[in-house]
């Protein structure tokens, strides 16, 4: 009888350091899904507002006439930088279809909030085992539909990066700013011909 005491109070023991462990990895999940749906969130916003206002610049600016012949800096007119600013307008229109970032975005908070649950889940278990009301039946019945729930959670979620690419970032950045360069030379250089 006390052997079978023992062996009842470690397959507890293992049961709730099981569910501990689970409960930690399914938090990290939750967190990492809301983290992403945050900052996906915030580039939709930010790029959003950013279109809204070259458009609206390019839009009324185009209306009203523009001396070609008065140089803004560096060989630039008005004309290079309306022409600037819609080609900018053009490519966050592209990046904001092409990236879908408030689409993602919903999705990983939708992930989120799924793992949020599967927590809730796991801690009511957690609170059943230590409190010694469930039987081992039930623990194993329990842990099969939350294994079940999180394999097809898994499946499911957008994956969520563990160190976002700064390399990346930086890199159409760069681009950017070449592209940006060579807009303002080749302007400076039509201008100095003409």
């Amino acid at each position: 009888m006390k052997e079978l005491d023992t062996h009842h109070k470690l397959a507890e023991i293992n049961s709730i350091k099981v569910l501990g462990d689970w409960l930690d990895r399914c938090k990290n999940a939750r967190d990492g899904h809301y983290k992403r749906a945050e900052t996906l969130f915030y580039r939709s916003q930010t790029l959003g507002y950013i279109l809204i206002y070259a458009t609206v610049f390019v839009t009324v600016f185009s209306f009203f006439p523009i001396d070609t012949k008065s140089i803004i800096f560096w060989s630039i007119t008005k004309q290079h930088i309306l022409v600037l600013t819609g080609c900018i307008s053009a490519v966050i229109s592209g990046i904001v279809t092409q990236a879908r970032y408030g689409e993602r975005a919903e999705i990983h908070r939708s992930s989120g909030a799924r793992y949020a649950n599967l927590a809730r889940l796991i801690e009511l278990l957690e609170l059943k085992v230590s409190s010694g009301v469930i039987d081992n039946n039930e623990i194993t019945k329990q842990s099969v539909e939350i294994i079940t729930e999180w394999n097809t959670l898994a499946k499911d979620s957008l994956l969520t990066p563990h160190n976002e690419s700064k390399l990346q970032l930086t890199f159409h950045v760069l681009i950017a700013l070449i592209v940006s360069a060579l807009f303002f030379i080749v302007a400076s250089s039509t201008q100095a011909a003409t």
